[in-house]
């Protein structure tokens, strides 16, 4: 974890960061205080007992299991729909306001959920809570305003750590708060966030009063790999498109748990929040120590997108093994070879789940120019809050019909996010391997193609190479008909006349025949640059 300000002699930037990590942890804590509590909360708010439930919305819902998919998917939906208007509000009105309103909202819902009656009043205090979730996304953006772009991906990265710190801790004292009253955690919420609000009113400045480390019109590095011979100049939109896609189906896979997780434990082991609350806390441990210490080392080996793969491999070996898992009966001993096996499945999901997660973001951004950064990684959002969306109704239900078919369908998921992660990753390497000249020595072709070519063919080879070398590498769209032409013209316009008897370049022929004497053809190939220029903008 990259350490955010300097112990000895902290700027106001160092403050600005090591506010703005503090505001992410305190909100975090909140909701992580409330996750391992919340599907004994429904139960209890439904006044569910053997499947009898006495609110009649959650009746007719289907009982407990149901209402608490309906409760995530809710938050989901309102999450997916500010996500759409966060962002932009932030960059008219400041981050600083946003965090306002998003810390004040979480701790109004948190108040509203700890004294909802009745489950339609706990689900809007959810929906509430939903639509007020925009407090990373701002914080992210307020570390892009006050840091250089080569800062940014570690500090960024402390956001994430930080938030596994949160659900190592926050699980175990959520539930250990449930013991004393069932609405203990949602108070202790609405005061951390009452405490983060303080913090953003009164320690977070203005972007533009911290000293920034880069201009407006400075290139980062987003806007430098865009510029690269393999990277091209363009976003790529379908790739991004599959990827998407992809997210979408581990987001849904990783709702699974959310909805049923507790509720399976609870019917395997007989689990209470207690200890459901530590099954969290162990998880989020595992997460952190992988992220630390094996992440960057394993991505470096095999790429981002097949790391993301090998972490769906092991989570789709962890779901299906979670369905197998047999029921401890009633008076048997839960400590025993069931019990076991799902520890150990336990903890290749959190290695999986580190990998995949850890993987995409990155991924996403490499897929962006900087121009289109915001948009690109807001879609990455989205789809993480669509399947949060479509996943605990889907698995709600299905966990009513039995309680382990919900595993074996997130299995399903994940295998397919898994070949989509990879496939992404094969046409990623494909579209951006270096363009090699053919008629280089070390080319597939080798000399030996050389050779068989007349020399003047060999002549023409090697210049029609060194030309497309040079227009891919400066991200011209060459399947644009007006980009060819203007290039054409400016090679015309720019190539010095032949003066030698021998047909060669005399020695200074190059820049004499392109000196200031020449206006002329100088003219001719800046009206060309000019026609290139134009016809790229349109294009």
């Amino acid at each position: 974890m990259a350490l955010p300000i300097s112990i000895t002699n902290p700027t106001p930037r160092d403050w600005a960061l090591f506010s703005i990590y503090l505001v992410v942890f305190i909100d975090m804590m909140a909701t992580a205080l409330t996750i391992p509590v919340m599907p004994y909360y429904v139960t209890a708010v439904c006044g569910c007992v053997d499947g009898e439930c006495s609110d009649h919305i959650c009746a007719k819902l289907g009982g407990s299991a149901p209402s608490l998919g309906y409760l995530y998917s809710s938050f989901g939906i309102a999450q997916l729909l500010s996500n759409g208007w966060m962002g932009p509000l932030s960059d008219r009105i400041g981050r600083r306001k946003i965090l306002t309103v998003t810390l004040g909202g979480a701790m109004v819902g948190m108040l509203g959920s700890s004294f909802a009656p009745s489950y339609l009043l706990l689900l809007a205090s959810r929906v509430f809570i939903g639509a007020c979730s925009g407090t990373m996304s701002a914080c992210n953006a307020y570390i892009a305003d006050i840091t250089a772009p080569a800062e940014r991906p570690a500090l960024m990265a402390n956001v994430g750590t930080l938030v596994q710190f949160c659900f190592m801790f926050g699980p175990g004292v959520g539930a250990g708060l449930a013991q004393m009253d069932k609405r203990a955690p949602f108070w202790v919420g609405a005061g951390t966030s009452l405490f983060a609000l303080v913090m953003a009113t009164v320690s977070l400045k203005p972007p533009e009063e911290v000293f920034s480390y880069e201009k407006k019109d400075d290139d980062g590095p987003s806007s430098a790999a865009s510029k690269s011979p393999t990277s091209g100049s363009r976003t790529n939109w379908p790739l991004i498109g599959i990827l998407a896609a992809g997210t979408l189906m581990m987001s849904i896979a990783g709702a699974s748990l959310m909805t049923c997780n507790a509720l399976f434990l609870q019917a395997i082991y007989g689990f209470g929040s207690l200890e459901y609350g530590f099954v969290m806390m162990y998880s989020a441990v595992v997460s952190i120590l992988v992220r630390s210490f094996l992440f960057n080392r394993v991505q470096q080996s095999l790429g981002l997108m097949r790391t993301a793969s090998v972490g769906c491999a092991m989570q789709t070996v962890c779901f299906a093994g979670y369905s197998l898992l047999p029921k401890v009966e009633p008076g048997g001993s839960v400590i025993g070879p069931s019990l076991y096996v799902y520890v150990a499945f336990s903890t290749l999901s959190a290695i999986g789940s580190a990998f995949s997660a850890a993987a995409v973001t990155p991924f996403f951004s490499q897929l962006a120019n900087r121009s289109n950064m915001g948009r690109v990684m807001s879609i990455a959002s989205m789809m993480n809050s669509a399947g949060r969306v479509v996943g605990p109704p889907l698995f709600g239900t299905l966990f009513a019909l039995n309680v382990r078919v919900p595993y074996r369908v997130a299995a399903m998921c994940v295998c397919v996010g898994g070949v989509v992660y990879y496939s992404v990753q094969v046409l990623h390497t494909r579209a951006t391997q270096p363009v090699k000249p053919l008629a280089d020595a070390d080319s597939l072709e080798g000399p030996a193609a050389l050779a068989r070519m007349p020399s003047i063919d060999v002549g023409f080879a090697r210049l029609a190479e060194a030309v497309r070398l040079a227009a891919v590498s400066r991200g011209y769209d060459m399947r644009s008909p007006e980009v060819v032409a203007g290039l054409i013209e400016a090679i015309e316009a720019a190539m010095p006349p032949c003066c030698a008897e021998d047909g060669t370049l005399e020695s200074g022929v190059a820049s004499s025949a392109l000196g200031s004497d020449d206006l002329e053809r100088r003219a001719r190939a800046t009206a060309a640059g000019v026609h290139i220029m134009r016809a790229s903008a349109a294009s």
